[in-house]
């Protein structure tokens, strides 16, 4: 699997909804980073969506916190969604990523986001 097809973008009620699939780690984070930031160049809101993500390492962390880090920059609005009872919420709220960029599910965040 390739990091194209680990990646998928659609757009649901104005934003971009970018689903990351699989494992995200040191194999395939710095091109599935690339990836995220090209596909959603020019979009004003962006939910990050981690339900599919079976594994997340810290080289999978590096990119979640830089994607998140490049959208901040440009000023579009982000979110990023872990379900609560997942193996990626718990690793989320491990290390103390920003609660206030968390949703437990697409609908929550987009609720969030005034694309």
């Amino acid at each position: 699997m390739t990091a194209g097809d680990r990646v998928t973008v659609s757009v649901e009620r104005g934003c971009e909804v970018v689903r990351l699939h699989g494992d995200v780690d040191h194999v395939n984070a710095d091109q599935m980073e690339r990836e995220v930031l090209s596909t959603t160049r020019a979009a004003a809101g962006v939910v990050v969506d981690l339900t599919p993500v079976t594994f997340l390492d810290s080289a999978g962390l590096r990119c979640l916190d830089r994607v998140v880090a490049a959208f901040v920059k440009r000023q579009a609005q982000v979110m990023v969604v872990a379900p609560d009872d997942g193996v990626v919420r718990f690793t989320l709220d491990l290390i103390g990523f920003l609660p206030e960029l968390l949703a437990s599910t697409v609908d929550e965040a987009l609720a969030e986001l005034d694309c």
